[in-house]
């Protein structure tokens, strides 16, 4: 399938705590439609935050292309931050706030 086929979806997490993200630190990001259905996802390297997304789904799974919805983590050595609420994508990129999460 030719990529101007596809549904492309772009973003970026961001934390509001002014740490150093340590090596190893993985960013889990979801794109899911309103009924919870996961329609992409990607896993990526976040050596630091901000760090940007890029999710692409088959525009075909897609029911209602104006209502979807973005799920994030970030999982570090020193915590684990995520949405504690589904983010609406929002025009061509998608600010995504994760909040510390108590383990």
């Amino acid at each position: 399938m030719a990529s101007e086929h596809l549904l492309t979806v772009t973003g970026t997490v961001f934390i509001r705590e002014r740490i150093a993200v340590p090596p190893g630190a993985v960013a889990t990001v979801k794109l899911v439609d309103t009924e919870g259905e996961v329609l992409a996802a990607t896993a990526i390297d976040a050596p630091g935050v901000p760090a940007e997304f890029v999710l692409t789904a088959d525009p075909t799974l897609v029911a209602a292309p104006d209502a979807l919805l973005i799920w994030a983590m970030l999982r570090t050595e020193v915590g684990v931050w995520g949405t504690t609420d589904l983010v609406p994508v929002e025009g061509d990129s998608t600010a995504v706030m994760l909040t510390k999460i108590d383990e």
